[in-house]
């Protein structure tokens, strides 16, 4: 009986959601040029167009704390190229900036102009839902990326899936899995 307790008291405690995520202070807030940023900042000059610069551009100011300039250059990207991938990138950055309503807001635009189809659809919902809280939501999300990319399933695969990615997304991505390891996957 106590062990029935105790699953439906824990059960609650997912579903309530998590707690606030902020984003780790990034230890190169203050940094106002980067190498890449250099070589971002020609090809942008060269073709004023390139929308793919501009959204790199802004994930790596982001990155660097540089917030306004990373959300001018995300918007920039956004107008020029206005589709799923370029929608999802976006979500990205933002959610790196900490503005996770707007992290889920892209995420799941990109879902819905792609129907779901795209590799990352799932798993990136799953990141945007991890920073809003919704931790129900995280745990469907993740649970339908598992089914799209089994490698989300094993801890083992799943680090070397996201073994490039930041801190903070990593976080999001393993406490995810935590959860799910232990309270959905069947």
């Amino acid at each position: 009986m106590k062990s029935f307790t105790f699953c439906l008291l824990f059960g609650a405690l997912l579903l309530s959601g998590c707690a606030h995520h902020k984003p780790a202070e990034s230890a190169a807030v203050g940094v106002f040029t980067t190498p890449k940023l250099d070589i971002l900042d020609s090809q942008i000059k060269a073709n004023p167009e390139n929308y793919q610069a501009y959204a790199n551009r802004g994930y790596a100011l982001a990155l660097l704390g540089r917030k306004e300039a990373a959300r001018a250059d995300l918007r920039k990207a956004e107008e020029l190229f206005p589709k799923a991938p370029m929608i999802n990138q976006v979500g990205w950055a933002y959610f790196n900036l900490g503005d996770y309503q707007t992290a889920v807001e892209h995420f799941e635009k990109a879902g819905e102009l792609s129907q779901n189809r795209s590799r990352y659809d799932y798993y990136s919902k799953v990141l945007g839902y991890w920073g809003v809280g919704d931790t129900a939501k995280a745990l469907e999300n993740y649970q339908l990326a598992v089914e799209r990319e089994p490698k989300f399933g094993q801890y083992s695969t799943l680090q070397e899936r996201i073994a490039e990615w930041t801190p903070l997304e990593r976080r999001a991505m393993f406490e995810t899995y935590a959860l799910w390891s232990k309270t959905w996957r069947p």
